[in-house]
């Protein structure tokens, strides 16, 4: 019940809507650009990555190689373990890394029911293409939105994209925290290795 003095609520415009919209639209295009950068920076995480097992094999192979008596076995033990540990955690990395490139489930799945946001049309693909197959649906469903409707939409699919962006962003911290310890465990064997044999020359 309204309080005495109170003033009703003033009526949203139609240019206020807009102007609302627009600003949707901003925060939209912002985190588009935001997600694309985070993808961009785990594609450089899986490169790194695939250089870091290159890396491992080639020690590994070197390691095969080294004659018999050359080290003792828990050295050698130690170095094996250093080498599956690092090539453990670079798996780990690019499995990570590529969860932020593609998500296992589409984001009204993943982040909430279908029951629980009201509907997204025309801003989430996965949404429109599940309700509207046929084309005269789609056609009549968009004629028949009015501004507020277009501007649910529009903050249904901003809530999701925030949310993708950072189940994306901390997935890629993950994939960065196990790389560097794959380059840590790396590179104490590597200079394991060379001290070893710069000692034995």
């Amino acid at each position: 019940m309204k309080s005495v003095g109170e003033a009703d609520p003033e009526p949203v415009s139609v240019e206020g809507s807009r102007d609302e919209l627009s600003l949707t639209k901003w925060h939209l295009d912002r985190y588009d650009r935001l997600r694309a950068s985070t993808a961009t920076r785990a594609s450089v995480v899986m490169s790194a990555g695939a250089l870091l097992s290159a890396g491992n094999a080639v020690v590994l192979t070197h390691l095969l190689s080294v004659p018999a008596g050359r080290f003792s076995a828990w050295l050698l033990i130690c170095f094996t373990i250093g080498l599956a540990g690092s090539a453990c955690l670079v798996v780990m990395s690019l499995i990570r890394a590529a969860g932020v490139l593609v998500t296992i489930k589409d984001s009204r799945t993943m982040f909430a029911s279908q029951q629980q946001l009201p509907p997204s049309f025309l801003f989430n693909g996965p949404y429109t293409v599940e309700h509207f197959g046929a084309f005269e649906d789609f056609w009549s469903h968009s004629r028949a939105q009015n501004l507020d409707d277009i501007l649910q939409a529009a903050h249904v699919e901003l809530w999701l994209v925030i949310k993708q962006h950072r189940h994306r962003y901390q997935k890629l911290r993950e994939a960065v925290r196990r790389l560097r310890w794959a380059a840590i465990a790396f590179l104490v064997v590597l200079l394991g290795l060379l001290l070893g044999f710069v000692t034995r020359l």
